[in-house]
């Protein structure tokens, strides 16, 4: 058994002792909740998610493309092949990708860091699709970079995602044992070009070329498009708690709110799903707990009857029994967008 498999096996053991020992210490007493209509929610985050960048490639070919944030997608000669498995050669694919690097853009996205009721930390994540001639293309192999502000000795897998829940919320797959091209000890560093538009006191665009070494988390074996994520399973050996976040206003329901909880210091979120409708409050996933003295933030976001309401609080370091009153104020859109982007 290699070092990589026995440090995954012991990171996910630990979690699960945590995760069954703190469920025997609390009971939230649920109530039997009621189906939510979600659809005025799902128009909302629709709203909240920024519009994919968009690229184009030749099918067959090696080549590399860069997002925005810094996100490094390699595709080999072998990587695209159709529904019936072929491998596509000389066709033009296009490709849109959705950058997700930071706990507000997690929110906007409805992409927390949570698989199988585990805490996940998260060095970021995409969500790319891709066609050619309006037909959806799959995925041999490509790889895939996450950029990082610094270098990193953390540990991080793949993990593939969907949204085939009734809220929309990504829901993200156990990757299960590592796999080589698939898990990294940490980040490298690369020498990367990219172009840089310059424009001169006359308005004539001058193109050049830019090197600089980037740190990334390096994958060589993404084997799926859709939700893809760089992630490790979460650990704490600090005493757990429940979090409750009391919204007063009974309008105020699972049917036009969500809430969520932050944690910035490992860059994760979490989607605070369980609702008890008699004593309006809401709560992390049933068996599910936090670490006692972890910084978090709280964001509650509403769309009632079309009107938008937030509350945010920043700056809480969780105790045992923590309980949030979140008094809700009608906001815009603009003004939501912006304070995600402030997280």
């Amino acid at each position: 058994m290699n070092h990589m498999y026995k440090s995954f096996l012991v990171t996910c053991f630990l979690a699960s002792v945590l995760l069954a020992s703190c469920s025997k210490s609390y009971n939230r007493g649920y109530v039997t909740q009621q189906t939510a209509d979600l659809t005025k929610l799902n128009l909302f985050f629709d709203s909240l998610r920024p519009a994919p960048q968009n690229f184009v490639v030749t099918a067959g070919f090696l080549q590399t493309v860069y997002g925005a944030n810094g996100t490094k997608l390699t595709f080999y000669p072998n990587s695209f092949k159709d529904a019936n498995g072929n491998t596509i050669k000389g066709d033009t694919i296009h490709i849109q990708l959705t950058e997700v690097y930071t706990p507000g853009a997690m929110i906007a996205n409805r992409a927390t860091t949570v698989s199988n009721g585990q805490l996940l930390t998260s060095g970021g994540q995409v969500l790319i699709t891709a066609t050619t001639n309006g037909q959806q293309v799959f995925a041999n192999r490509y790889g895939i970079g996450f950029k990082q502000a610094a270098p990193s000795q953390q540990p991080m897998l793949l993990f593939y995602g969907n949204t085939n829940t009734p809220d929309s919320v990504v829901a993200w797959m156990n990757p299960g044992s590592p796999q080589t091209g698939a898990y990294v000890t940490g980040t490298t560093a690369s020498s990367d070009t990219s172009i840089v538009y310059i424009i001169t006191p006359t308005g004539t665009d001058t193109i050049t070329t830019h090197s600089a070494v980037m740190q990334y988390y390096q994958f060589d074996s993404c084997s799926s498009f859709n939700w893809i994520n760089c992630d490790y399973f979460y650990s704490s050996a600090a005493q757990l708690t429940d979090v409750t976040v009391f919204v007063p206003d009974t309008s105020f329901n699972q049917s036009n709110t969500e809430v969520f909880v932050v944690f910035p210091t490992i860059n994760a979120a979490a989607h605070m799903s369980q609702y008890n409708a008699a004593a309006h409050s809401f709560d992390l996933p049933k068996g599910y707990f936090i670490p006692v003295g972890l910084p978090i933030d709280i964001v509650v976001a509403t769309n009632k009857n079309g009107a938008y309401y937030y509350f945010q609080q920043t700056g809480i370091t969780t105790v045992t029994g923590l309980f949030i009153f979140a008094n809700m104020s009608q906001s815009s859109l603009a003004y939501i967008t912006a304070q995600l982007q402030g997280l």
